[in-house]
């Protein structure tokens, strides 16, 4: 059972507001002051006059304490509130509406000299008693955005801070020292991460690189009307290159027989169902129809129909071929297929599925670049069929195979140990300063 009553120190109070103050109660470090946030903020009020005949930078700035970036640059004759505020690198800037869902940020030089509305504040702050990354650290918690959602009020959708509630409102804050310490911490798993991340890039480039040596790839390439071919020599071929983006506008060479994929596959592309064929008598075969179910490889649709030659089988690959195209992989189950899937069944006598993968995803700009279509691209069944790839024997598919899982697992652990350091930083801070992680 809760606590009937909570009681607060008297020199903790700011607001009679009986709503303001539970929302804002926490546990934090009692080695630190609390301090209020309005006494180290100091409210930008360079106000100015648009001038038709001037071009000004505009800002956003992203929710969820993803930063602030350039919206566009435009002339002062079309910009219809005259009367706008002049923003400076290293202020501290949030919007009105949005501060309750993480809408922080530092300017950078980008936004430099940028004007925003009276919908947004601007503030300078005082390095003498707040480092600015760690006001940047602080503002990511869910702590922070609490107290942000505390002092935000109006209709749903339309809240908007009270600056006042804001400003009063009382942080923990360490010296300047405790706080270099604290965010040079931060910082150093954040750059752990950011290595592992690059690691996993390079190790992706590799997967690229090693299969067009081990395969014997060559681009031919058509550079004038009167140079028919072009060859690149792939055993000189740096890694950091981006080999897709190559083939995307030329022709194909290899050490290994070209074949096309409907020799060594059954392909089947989905379609939308008819209204009739729409919860009938269920024999238990799912719906599977775009990006969304495919790229969290769970089948999210409740859709079911009676019968269909739309049906994939276990262990068919299921591709992408609409809008989103590509993101390849093997299915453990029967669906229907959505038009915006395709089902391919590999003759496995002759070819491997996770090799054919592995040619897929290496391929995927050059089979993107065959999509047609204005609004977005859409692979057609000719364009699958006919897709020419290398198949060397089975013995050596299965090496390549192996090879590349192997690599794939290392780019697999270095994600997710990226992503724990990213976590465990904030955490980190989070229970330095609030005594909880």
């Amino acid at each position: 059972m809760g606590a009937l009553l909570q009681t607060i120190n008297f020199n903790h109070l700011t607001n009679w507001s009986v709503a303001h103050l539970l929302e804002n109660q926490f546990n934090y470090n009692q080695a630190y002051e609390l301090v209020k946030i309005g006494d180290f903020l100091i409210r930008n009020r360079n106000r100015i006059t648009i001038d038709d005949n001037t071009e000004y930078k505009r800002v956003t700035i992203r929710m969820n304490n993803n930063g602030i970036t350039l919206r566009d640059r435009v002339m002062g004759k079309d910009i219809g509130t005259k009367k706008q505020f002049l923003i400076e690198k290293g202020q501290f800037l949030l919007s009105k509406i949005d501060a309750r869902n993480g809408a922080f940020g530092l300017a950078t030089d980008e936004v430099d000299g940028a004007i925003i509305t009276a919908d947004f504040f601007a503030y300078e702050i005082d390095k003498t008693k707040i480092e600015p990354y760690f006001l940047v650290l602080m503002t990511t918690t869910k702590q922070f955005q609490r107290f942000a959602q505390g002092a935000s009020s109006g209709t749903t959708g339309r809240q908007r801070i009270d600056e006042k509630k804001f400003l009063d409102v009382k942080i923990p804050l360490p010296s300047l020292e405790k706080q270099k310490e604290i965010v040079d911490a931060y910082q150093s798993k954040i750059s752990l991460a950011e290595k592992q991340e690059q690691e996993a890039k390079e190790k992706e480039k590799e997967i690229e690189a090693y299969l067009y040596r081990e395969l014997g790839i060559e681009v031919a390439q058509s550079n004038s009307k009167s140079e028919i071919f072009k060859i690149i020599d792939f055993s000189k071929l740096n890694i950091s290159w981006s080999l897709s983006d190559l083939l995307s506008s030329n022709d194909l060479k290899a050490k290994y027989k070209l074949i096309s994929l409907n020799e060594v596959a059954i392909i089947i592309m989905g379609s939308s169902p008819k209204s009739n064929e729409l919860n009938t008598r269920c024999k238990g075969y799912q719906f599977i129809g775009g990006a969304s179910d495919i790229k969290n490889k769970n089948i999210i649709s409740k859709r079911y129909i009676e019968s269909s030659s739309k049906i994939s089988i276990k262990g068919d690959i299921l591709y992408l071929v609409r809008a989103t195209i590509g993101k390849p992989f093997i299915i453990n189950d029967s669906y229907y297929l959505g038009r915006g899937v395709a089902s391919i069944r590999v003759n496995e006598n002759i070819i491997l599925r996770d090799y054919l993968i592995d040619i897929l995803e290496l391929f995927e700009d050059r089979i993107i670049s065959l999509g047609k279509g204005s609004t977005f691209k859409q692979i057609s069944k000719p364009d699958l069929v006919n897709l020419e790839i290398p198949l060397p024997p089975l013995e050596t598919q299965k090496k390549i195979v192996i090879y590349i899982e192997i690599l794939k697992n290392e780019i697999l652990k270095l994600k997710e140990k990226s992503e724990q350091n990213r976590v465990l930083a904030l955490q980190e801070f989070e229970k330095e300063i609030f005594n909880e992680a």
